[in-house]
């Protein structure tokens, strides 16, 4: 019963999806209020089918089909009644992210030292230049410039980090999340931002109420949540992308990272040098691997609306990554007031230059541009090869040990 529920999540998802792009995509002679009668009626056949479980199932994936057309068509509708509500919110944060922005100034921030820092802390990308922009997306670093789950991440690591999870967790975690919130009004309400800020919650209060979770089901859910609030986000780059990369991640970054990092116990305590060689291995695997599966999931993504593919991404990472780190902390202190200009200026400058280095390597962009069948077929050939390798290990000896019960 437990596996039928998690199943009906992911296929309501997919049936939502499949809705709204139905309802934006095809010209449906149906009035909103002849769709809203439909969709009643199915759900009480539903209910009615109940019995029979599949009929019933069947019924329901029917249903939410005709929510997505519902959704889409009367968010069109309904968008520009609440524009006015929006723009408020969105002048108000503007405002706030302008008094921050003033404080980098004042500290000593300029260029595109300046430029790179508020695009990475408060989303203000509009200040970037061009030659910047080329620089980071021809080395495969531009998601660093935009705001993501990785960023929301770090701020989640920096405060549990330095709020008592121990000792008041409950507390602790509360705070927390009110704290990533605050942030996403701030920013703006970004797609990525969002998607990673209900997936924290419900994964801290999942914890909080020890009970436990699945990450593609809560994936799942996040991404029909946020569908029923704004259908329109299906058709945002960076909600696609945001979702892809974190459905590559989820899919495939633990198979594989166990079965590279498996190791056999050792009859005898081993010795500190091997336990930090191993550990050394492990954080670079763990990186290169994440960074692949990221990529798997948001290539085809990026030569359909680019027309590029980035071929060094995975050296990016390896400086990105430990850089934004750096960059989120420092920028924090800057703002609180503590005189970290100097090393912030230089981790921001040795990023850039690094990632010049690679835009500069032979080979480091090629152009590759997809059409939206093309885009379908180049996901299909990803996840028909990826079941055609986990078919071929399986029941290997190796896989068989590294993989949990």
């Amino acid at each position: 019963m437990t596996s039928f529920r998690y199943e009906v999540m992911r296929s309501a998802l997919i049936m939502i999806v499949a809705g709204i792009a139905a309802g934006r995509l095809l010209d449906i002679p149906v009035s909103n209020t002849c769709i809203a009668y439909i969709l009643l009626a199915l759900l009480f056949l539903a209910a009615l089918l109940r019995r029979w479980e599949r009929v019933a199932s069947v019924t329901l994936m029917g249903a939410l089909i005709v929510l997505g057309v519902f959704l889409i068509r009367n968010s069109d509708n309904s968008q520009a009644s609440s524009l006015s509500y929006v723009e408020k919110i969105a002048a108000e944060m503007g405002e706030k992210r302008k008094m921050l922005t003033s404080k980098y100034v004042e500290q000593g921030l300029s260029g595109d030292t300046y430029d790179i820092v508020a695009a990475m802390t408060l989303g203000e990308k509009k200040g970037i230049s061009k030659e910047v922009r080329k620089v980071f997306s021809a080395s495969g670093g531009a998601h660093i410039l935009a705001l993501s789950g990785m960023h929301l991440g770090i701020l989640f690591m920096i405060l549990t980090f330095l709020l008592p999870t121990k000792r008041w967790p409950k507390i602790s975690v509360l705070t927390e999340l009110l704290a990533i919130w605050a942030f996403v009004f701030l920013i703006g309400f970004q797609p990525s931002l969002l998607r990673a800020a209900v997936m924290l919650t419900i994964y801290s209060i999942a914890k909080m109420l020890s009970r436990n979770t699945r990450s593609m089901d809560v994936l799942a859910f996040t991404a029909a949540l946020l569908l029923v609030v704004s259908p329109q986000w299906l058709f945002d780059v960076g909600f696609q992308m945001s979702f892809a990369a974190v459905t590559g991640i989820l899919v495939l970054y633990g198979p594989i990272f166990r079965f590279l990092t498996y190791r056999e116990k050792e009859a005898e305590q081993p010795s500190l040098l091997a336990v930090c060689c191993w550990t050394f291995y492990d954080g670079i695997v763990g990186l290169v691997v994440i960074s692949l599966t990221a990529q798997l999931g948001v290539a085809p993504l990026v030569a359909y609306y680019f027309g590029n593919f980035p071929t060094y991404f995975i050296l990016t990472n390896f400086i990105v990554t430990p850089a934004a780190f750096l960059i989120i902390i420092l920028a924090i202190g800057l703002l609180m007031g503590i005189p970290l200009l100097t090393p912030l200026t230089m981790v921001v400058q040795g990023m850039h230059a690094s990632l010049l280095w690679i835009k500069n390597l032979p080979y480091s962009n090629l152009e590759v541009r997809l059409s939206v069948w093309q885009t379908l077929l180049v996901y299909v050939i990803i996840i028909s090869l990826c079941s055609l390798v986990y078919l071929c290990i399986r029941k290997t000896d190796r896989f068989l040990r590294a993989m949990p019960l």
